[in-house]
């Protein structure tokens, strides 16, 4: 069996005013399963035009529309000086649960209730891509 795993996929092939991600809108990823946009277990004996068998798909803007203000809610558990003191050493990103775990109990229980919230929050305010519910009728053929 072959699968891929898109981690940060981004739907373009399904919205219109982007470019296809996936060439001639084919599900038989031959020089696709190198390119650094995928990690994929494909087996050296797999023929190139293996047939997709699984997807693992991110959520927040590859599934659905990001709704969740993220510097928010990591200033909420860091702190404003923590946030911006970790942002300051990782300009790129912040792994907020990497921080939470090296802390007390009491102390990770209120952090991982400050992100509970916020996640609800965004369950309110929640969109799917555009294009996202013909996805499964893509994947089928």
């Amino acid at each position: 069996m072959t699968y891929l795993y898109f981690t940060l996929l981004r739907m373009s092939f399904l919205l219109p005013e982007a470019s296809c991600i996936l060439p001639n809108h084919t599900r038989t990823f031959s020089s696709m399963a190198t390119s650094t946009t995928f990690a994929g277990n494909l087996s050296s004996a797999a023929p190139k035009t293996a047939r997709l068998r699984g997807v693992v798909f991110d959520m927040d803007g590859t599934l659905t529309i990001p709704v969740i203000d993220f510097p928010a809610m990591y200033m909420a558990v860091l702190g404003e000086e923590g946030y911006r003191d970790i942002k300051s050493k990782n300009p790129s990103g912040i792994d907020i649960l990497h921080h939470i775990e090296s802390w007390s109990p009491e102390t990770k229980s209120r952090a991982y209730d400050i992100i509970a919230d916020f996640e609800k929050q965004g369950l309110d305010r929640l969109q799917i891509m555009p294009g996202l519910p013909r996805l499964p009728d893509f994947l089928s053929l």
